[in-house]
């Protein structure tokens, strides 16, 4: 089982590993692993995510206050997003296909 990342997920997952790595040296590394093993457990448990909008589900990100959006394929998930718990609920829905 494997997670893959959308080009969105990915630049946000960049992104926030950026700045907490500009916030304290190595926190931005441990964000990322976090994201990823959140990411894995999705992959390998896809229906013990919580069920989110657009037939979606969300895995919490462990020590952060993020979460990883996904929906399950085959071989794995499909990460959308990297959620930022505290941005408006669902501003990924518009990147879920028709």
């Amino acid at each position: 089982m494997q997670a893959r990342f959308t080009r969105q997920a990915r630049a946000e997952l960049l992104a926030q590993t950026r700045y907490y790595e500009n916030l304290r040296q190595g926190l931005g590394s441990r964000f990322r692993g976090e994201v990823e093993a959140a990411a894995l457990r999705a992959a390998e448990f896809p229906l013990h995510g919580k069920a989110s909008a657009g037939g979606t589900r969300r895995r919490l990100v462990n020590d952060f206050p993020f979460a990883v959006i996904y929906t399950e394929i085959a071989g794995g998930v499909l990460v959308h997003a990297i959620a930022d718990e505290r941005r408006p609920p669902a501003y990924w829905l518009a990147r879920l296909p028709e």
